[in-house]
C-alpha cells in the first residue's frame, strides 16, 4: 500500500512539473523561444479554430483592401473536378510582418479546412509570437495551400520557391515594363490562384507586443484592438479565397464576406507593412511605412 502511494505521489509530481513547464513555455518571451518549431498544442489549436469559425465574422478595415491586387497570371488551379484554387504563401520565420500576417492567414484557412503539424514560432526580429508553416500540411475540399518559409529565424535559406511561383513573387504590382524598388519581392506574399496577390501585411506587427499565443487568442475572442485587426485581416483573406472558390462553401462565403470580394482592387504605390528585399538595406517609402530590407540568396 505504501509503495502504491509512493508511485501515485511521483506521478502527481511529474504531472504538475509538465503542466508548469508548458505554462512557462507559453508565457516566456524572448529570443530563441523554447517552443520554436514545436507542434501547436491541441488546446491552442482548438481555441483558435473555434474563434476563427465562429459567426458572425464581423467587418473589416477598408484600408486592408488596398493591398489586394488583381493579377491576371497563369491561373493556378488543380486538375481536380471541380478544380481547386491554389493559394501560395511566401514568408520567412524571422520576419515580423509575416508573424502578424500568419495570424490572419491561419484564421482564414481554418474556415475552409484544417492544419496538421502547425508549429509555434517567435520571429527572429522583434520576438513576436506566431506560427511557422515550414512543416505543416493543410487539408481542404475547397482549396490547396502551398506555403514556403524560404528563410529560417536567422535568415538562412530554408526552402526553395518553385520557378512557376517566382515571377509573381518578384514582379507583382510593377507598372507595365518597370521593376522599381516598390515592385521588388517582399515578405509576406500571398498569391491567390495567380488571380489576386497581397504583398505585405495588413497590420503593423508591433501590435502583437509581448503577448503570447494564449493572450493573442484571448484578444481575438474579446474583440479588442489587436483582436479586431487580426480578424479583419482574416476576413479580407477569406473574401479573396471565396472569390477563387466560386463562393464555396456558402457557410463561409456569406454575405458579409462576399461584400468584400475583389472587383477592381489595385495595389497602392507602396506596401504599408512589408519587408522589401532590396540589397539588404533599410528602405522607407512613406512616412507611415514599416519596411525593413533583407536579401534572399538565390534570387537576383
Amino acid at each position: 500500500m505504501v509503495r502504491r502511494l509512493e508511485i501515485v505521489a511521483v506521478v502527481a509530481v511529474v504531472a504538475v512539473s509538465l503542466a508548469v513547464g508548458v505554462y512557462l513555455a507559453l508565457n516566456y518571451q524572448g529570443p530563441g523561444h523554447s517552443l520554436d518549431d514545436k507542434p501547436v498544442s491541441q488546446k491552442v489549436y482548438s481555441s483558435l479554430n473555434q474563434t476563427s469559425t465562429a459567426l458572425p465574422y464581423g467587418t473589416t478595415n477598408s484600408t486592408y483592401l488596398d493591398l489586394v491586387q488583381n493579377y491576371n497570371g497563369s491561373h493556378f488551379f488543380t486538375s481536380d473536378n471541380p478544380p481547386r484554387p491554389i493559394l501560395v504563401y511566401v514568408g520567412a520565420d524571422y520576419c515580423p510582418y509575416c508573424a502578424i500576417q500568419r495570424w490572419s492567414l491561419v484564421m482564414a484557412l481554418m474556415r475552409f479546412g484544417s492544419f496538421t503539424n502547425l508549429e509555434y514560432m517567435v520571429s527572429g526580429e522583434d520576438n513576436l509570437a506566431t506560427f511557422t508553416f515550414s512543416a505543416s500540411s493543410y487539408h481542404s475540399s475547397y482549396l490547396v495551400f502551398q506555403p514556403y518559409e524560404v528563410e529560417d529565424n536567422g535568415g538562412a535559406p530554408l526552402a526553395t520557391l518553385p520557378s512557376n511561383y517566382t515571377y509573381s513573387f518578384t514582379y507583382a504590382g510593377c507598372p507595365s515594363g518597370t521593376a522599381g524598388v516598390n515592385c521588388r519581392k517582399s515578405y509576406p506574399f500571398l498569391n491567390f490562384a495567380d488571380e489576386y496577390v497581397v504583398r505585405g501585411a495588413f497590420v503593423n506587427p508591433l501590435v502583437l507586443g509581448t503577448k503570447n499565443w494564449t493572450q493573442i487568442i484571448s484578444s481575438i475572442e474579446a474583440g479588442d484592438s489587436l483582436g479586431r485587426q487580426i480578424k479583419q485581416g482574416a476576413n479580407v483573406i477569406t473574401a479573396v479565397i471565396c472569390k477563387t472558390t466560386g463562393n464555396n462553401p456558402s457557410s463561409v462565403c456569406n454575405s458579409s464576406i462576399t461584400a468584400l470580394e475583389p472587383t477592381s482592387y489595385t495595389l497602392s504605390s507602396t506596401s504599408p507593412s512589408s519587408e522589401l528585399l532590396v540589397a539588404g538595406t533599410f528602405v522607407s517609402t512613406s512616412s507611415d511605412a514599416f519596411i525593413a530590407g533583407r536579401d534572399y540568396q538565390g534570387w537576383s
